[in-house]
């Protein structure tokens, strides 16, 4: 299971695809909480590469020190109602997805997925679909969740069409972006299945 850092890994891929001329292998787990060394170079890569598909900033995140990254992971691999799945090639991590029960959706339990990046190498290799997949898996087996929702920025109309073709939908509601409020965030969400 994908909650349990102790099994086997949850999910795992290889073949088809390729990164840097060769097939891709990988696995898909959840993160375990002595990992956040390698989470935070991967977060660190993902706000540098795509700034505005994440409210947290490059600068800010750096400036962090070992402590915070030390707790983010530990509570991200050991918290009921929060996970951070990765995927790893050849020890490395190269994709990941984060999600968490949100205390701000009072009508249902509700779960928010954010902070999901892979890694360039690794895109189009079925990298992305597999870690929101699990965390989605997480969120309604695990977290018990009716709903997960995202937001994603105006302009960023590939983010977008990746979750529709994962079945989430647009509900209408927005709000700016926090880093840079010119922009708006459309809220996207995607049922359990029954």
């Amino acid at each position: 299971m994908v909650g349990d850092t102790q099994s086997e890994p949850a999910y795992t891929k290889s073949g088809g695809a390729t990164c840097d001329d060769r097939a891709v292998e990988f696995v898909v787990r959840r993160i375990e909480a002595d990992e956040w060394e390698p989470f935070r170079r991967l977060r660190l890569e993902a706000l540098k590469d795509s700034p505005l598909a994440f409210v947290e900033q490059y600068e800010e995140s750096l400036a962090e020190p070992e402590e915070f990254w030390r707790n983010r992971v530990h509570l991200s691999a050991t918290d009921g109602d929060r996970t951070t799945v990765v995927a790893v090639h050849d020890g490395r991590f190269i994709g990941k997805a984060s999600c968490f029960v949100d205390p701000q959706v009072t009508d249902a339990r509700a779960g928010h997925l954010f902070g999901v990046y892979v890694t360039p190498a690794a895109r189009g290799t079925g990298v992305a679909e597999s870690v929101v997949e699990a965390a989605l898996r997480w969120a309604y087996e695990e977290a018990g969740v009716d709903r997960v929702r995202l937001f994603v920025t105006e302009i960023n109309e590939r983010a977008a069409a990746f979750y529709r073709r994962l079945g989430f939908e647009r509900t209408g509601h927005t709000m700016a972006y926090p880093p840079e409020p010119t922009y708006l965030e459309h809220e996207m969400q995607r049922r359990a299945p029954l």
